[in-house]
């Protein structure tokens, strides 16, 4: 409201200068065209002028008051000053003729205003839509183009998203955007247009394009022929990385959840023989005729029941909870020690755990179990050559909200992580084992750990310079008690 009001006001204040100078300023000029000696010649150009302004500044009707103001000044002073006022045929065809160009003049100019107001106003909107347009293309990351197959020209509308990685002057500037295309994906492009020219259907294709930072992107683009001329396509381009990542996580999470499921299902079946058979060397060792042949059955005996723990563990990792319970960190680490003996042994792994009283913690202990699961394989692949592995659990606080907590660390003295290594691993599908990682173990933990409240952090060294310093790296969770929350999400076990 006080908005409106002030533009009311210097509406009002506007206007009545308007009239003022339309009454004012036509007999200011008639008096200086009257008096001065140069301007007797064309008495009438600085009366016109007058109106011209006043018409320009202001609006219409100031100015149709500024040529009657006109019109009766000439009267007064120069048509007929001798006999004021006088209504001769003369004097009544001067009036008219004044009146008539000073109405020409008045209302030639407010047509021209009013045309220049179109014009601003029709700018406004097209402001206002490119700035949408730029908006609307910046929050969808897509850019909108218009290329002439005739030409193979393309050009793109300002704003849009750097679908390419390029500024839109590189891009302008380029022969055709295919150049950035993957070379293996030309030939899909190709394939489209050549059925939108054949057949008027929109021109809809994927591919990928390398950024300057060395990035993949996925790209898709649509587009149709225009109805003016076929020859002329409009379409829009997006960067889809995003949606196919998600597409190809889903895709090898169902297949890791149907391999945890068969390999579930395979322990469950080896269950029932294995008893069996454990039950068969308990009697035979008790029925051995010699020491050694006891020896080797003890031997035989022993090396059943770790294959009856893995097992054990095995439909452990994959079972849901419905609920979560109170679980013992270090028992639950402890178990997870015993699928890593062999590889321990075969890689001159030292395993080194520390344990301080602490309370039990109440969570989805499935879930936990991965985590480790998940830092334990790490930190082994990293050793390849053989080190130490250190284990601890102790109480903690939760320095973000104060609470008590668990503290686990799982440290080890491998080759390190690099900086642009230790960014990247909690990014789904990045992984440094291309071999036989997935890239999905740290990603999966890490929303474990966000389910549970917690938090992961790492620290990581690497040997560099000539003489060889300690490497490694040290993963550190931190649970906080009661931090529990939400449905298990249970995921299969993955490799990062």
């Amino acid at each position: 409201m006080p908005k409106v009001k002030v533009s009311s006001g210097l509406q009002a204040v506007r206007e009545a200068a308007g009239y003022a100078a339309a009454i004012g300023l036509p007999w200011a000029a008639t008096y200086i065209s009257f008096r001065t000696t140069w301007l007797r010649g064309t008495p009438m150009a600085l009366c016109f002028a007058v109106i011209a302004g006043i018409s320009v500044f202001f609006s219409l009707r100031p100015a149709l008051v500024a040529v009657a103001t006109t019109v009766l000044c000439f009267n007064y002073y120069v048509l007929e000053p001798e006999e004021t006022w006088a209504l001769s045929p003369a004097a009544v065809l001067r009036s008219c003729v004044i009146l008539a160009i000073g109405l020409l003049i008045a209302w030639m100019i407010h047509q021209m205003r009013d045309a220049h107001e179109k014009v601003r106003a029709t700018n406004d909107r097209l402001h206002e839509h490119m700035d949408a347009l730029r908006q609307a293309q910046q929050g969808s990351k897509t850019a909108a183009w218009l290329v002439s197959t005739k030409t193979r020209k393309t050009t793109w509308y300002e704003g849009g998203w750097e679908v390419f990685g390029r500024s839109l002057e590189e891009l302008s500037a380029m022969p055709s955007p295919w150049l950035l295309v993957v070379e293996e994906d030309q030939p899909k492009l190709a394939a489209a247009e050549e059925l939108t020219m054949r057949t008027g259907v929109p021109f809809h294709a994927e591919f990928r394009t390398v950024w300057p930072n060395g990035e993949l992107h996925w790209l898709e683009t649509i587009g149709m022929p225009t109805a003016e001329d076929p020859t002329l396509w409009r379409g829009v381009t997006s960067d889809i990385t995003e949606r196919k990542l998600a597409a190809e996580a889903l895709i090898r999470s169902e297949k890791l959840g149907a391999a945890g499921q068969l390999a579930a299902s395979m322990a469950h079946e080896i269950n029932n023989p294995l008893a069996s058979v454990t039950n068969l060397v308990y009697l035979a060792r008790l029925h051995a005729l010699s020491d050694e042949a006891r020896a080797y059955l003890q031997t035989a005996e022993r090396e059943l029941g770790r294959v009856a723990q893995i097992t054990s563990q095995t439909l452990r990792f994959h079972k849901q909870q419905s609920a979560p319970v109170e679980a013992d960190l270090a028992e639950t680490l402890r178990s997870i020690l015993l699928f890593y003996e062999s590889r321990f042994a075969g890689a001159g792994v030292t395993v080194r755990f520390e344990c301080r009283e602490a309370s039990p913690l109440r969570c989805y202990e499935g879930e936990i179990r991965q985590v480790f699961n998940t830092l334990v394989r790490n930190a082994v692949d990293a050793m390849r050559h053989g080190g130490v592995l250190r284990l601890r659990v102790r109480p903690g606080t939760d320095w973000r909200s104060g609470s008590a907590a668990v503290r686990v660390t799982v440290a080890d003295t491998g080759h390190g992580m690099p900086e642009a290594t230790r960014k990247r691993i909690y990014e789904p599908f990045f992984t440094t084992k291309e071999d036989v990682g997935a890239g999905l173990g740290l990603w999966v933990a890490s929303g474990i750990v966000e389910n549970h409240k917690g938090s992961l952090h790492v620290r990581s060294r690497m040997t560099s310079g000539p003489t060889p310093g300690p490497s490694g790296s040290a993963f550190t969770l931190i649970l906080p008690h009661g931090g529990c929350g939400g449905s298990p999400q249970m995921q299969p076990s993955t490799e990062n």
